[in-house]
C-alpha cells in the first residue's frame, strides 16, 4: 500500500471515529467534549460544512450565540444551498441582537425553502423587533396560509394587533388560537387583555381568571394577571395573583411592589408593609422602595419605623441628586 494512501485511509477512519464519538457526546449532553472532537474533525476535513454546522449547534446549546453564528457562517461558505444553515444563522444572530443580519438569513432560508415555517416565524419575530409591524403581520399570515391550525402564529398575530391598539383584529386572531389550544394560559392571558381593550370587561376578567388558574405554576403569568387586575381595580384578583407570583418568583421586585400597591389601594397598609420590606431587601439602594415602606408604616401607625425608612429614602434621593424625590419624602414626613 502506498504511504500517502495509507495516511488518507487513516485520516478517514480517524474522522469517522471523531464524528461518531461527537454525535454520541452531543446526545449525552456532554457538549464541551463534543466540541473538542468536532474541532479536531474540522482540522482533518476543513471542507465539510456539516462539521461546522455541528460546532454551531453545540455553541448554541451552550448559549454562546456569537461563536455559533460564526460556525454557521463557515458552514454556509462551504454550502450556500442548505436552508437549515441559514435558519440557524438567523436564530443565533437574533440572539445576539444582530437583527438585520438575522432577517437577511431567515429570508435566504425562505428563498431556498419557500415552505420553511420556522424561518417565517423567526423572520416575523425579528421584523416585529425592528418595528416593521406590518411586514411581521404579513409574515404571520403567510404562516397561517401554510398551516391553518398553527395556534402560535394566531397568538403572535393577535399580540401584534393588541400592541397596535387594534382590539378587533386582536380578538379575531386570539379567539382562533383559543379554539385550537383552549387550555393554554398564555393564550387566555392575551385574549383577556384583548377583551378588556375592546371594552368587554366581564369576559376579559373571566379570561384572565382562567389564565391564572391554568398557569398556577407560572410566575410570569401570575405577575401579568396581577398587573392587569390592579389596573382594572380588581383588587382581590390582583392580591391572589401577586401572592402566587411572589411564591413562584421569590426575587421578583415587581411582584412584591404590585402586592404592596394593591394592599394600599385596599386601604390595608399593615398588609403592605411586609412586601415593601422585601423590596427594600432586594433593592437596598432604591429610594422609592424605602419611600413606599415609610408611607405604609406611617399609615399603619408605626411612626418611628416610618421615619427611619423615610430618612433612608431621603438619603438615597440626595445621593442621586433627585430634588423631586427629596421633596416627596419631606412632604411624607410632615403630613
Amino acid at each position: 500500500m502506498m504511504p500517502s494512501l495509507a495516511i488518507a485511509q487513516g485520516n478517514a477512519q480517524q474522522l469517522s471515529d471523531l464524528l461518531r464519538q461527537g454525535r454520541e457526546l452531543v446526545t449525552a449532553g456532554n457538549f464541551d467534549q463534543a466540541l473538542q472532537l468536532y474541532q479536531q474533525a474540522a482540522q482533518l476535513d476543513a471542507r465539510n460544512p456539516r462539521i461546522f454546522s455541528a460546532i454551531g449547534f453545540i455553541y448554541a446549546q451552550q448559549k454562546q450565540y456569537g461563536p455559533a453564528a460564526q460556525a454557521y457562517q463557515q458552514a454556509i461558505a462551504l454550502d450556500g444551498t442548505n436552508p437549515d444553515f441559514y435558519y440557524a444563522l438567523g436564530f443565533n444572530l437574533g440572539m445576539t441582537s444582530e437583527n438585520h443580519g438575522a432577517a437577511a438569513a431567515y429570508r435566504q432560508a425562505i428563498r431556498l425553502n419557500p415552505r420553511y415555517v420556522q424561518a417565517y416565524q423567526g423572520l416575523a419575530v425579528i421584523l416585529a423587533r425592528l418595528g416593521d409591524t406590518q411586514t411581521a403581520i404579513q409574515t404571520y399570515r403567510q404562516i397561517i396560509v401554510m398551516e391553518p391550525r398553527n395556534w402560535e402564529a394566531f397568538q403572535s398575530l393577535g399580540i401584534l394587533y393588541l400592541n397596535q391598539g387594534d382590539a378587533n383584529q386582536a380578538l379575531t386572531a386570539l379567539r382562533q388560537a383559543s379554539q385550537f389550544v383552549p387550555n393554554n394560559p398564555n393564550v387566555q392571558l392575551n385574549l383577556g387583555q384583548a377583551l378588556l381593550q375592546s371594552g368587554d370587561k366581564t369576559q376579559g376578567l373571566a379570561a384572565l381568571e382562567q389564565a391564572a388558574s391554568l398557569g398556577q405554576g407560572d410566575g410570569n403569568i401570575q405577575l401579568t394577571v396581577g398587573k392587569v387586575f390592579l389596573l382594572q381595580n380588581n383588587y382581590q384578583g390582583a392580591i391572589r395573583a401577586f401572592q402566587r407570583a411572589t411564591q413562584l418568583l421569590p426575587n421578583s421586585i415587581l411582584a412584591y411592589v404590585g402586592l404592596g400597591e394593591t394592599w394600599m389601594m385596599l386601604k390595608q397598609p399593615h398588609e403592605a408593609v411586609l412586601p415593601y420590606q422585601t423590596v427594600t431587601r432586594l433593592t437596598p439602594n432604591n429610594p422609592e422602595a424605602f419611600y413606599n415602606l415609610g408611607v405604609a408604616l406611617k399609615a399603619s401607625g408605626r411612626k418611628r419605623e416610618s421615619r427611619e425608612a423615610l430618612k433612608v429614602s431621603e438619603s438615597l434621593y440626595k445621593a442621586q441628586g433627585n430634588k423631586e424625590g427629596i421633596q416627596k419624602v419631606k412632604n411624607a414626613m410632615k403630613n
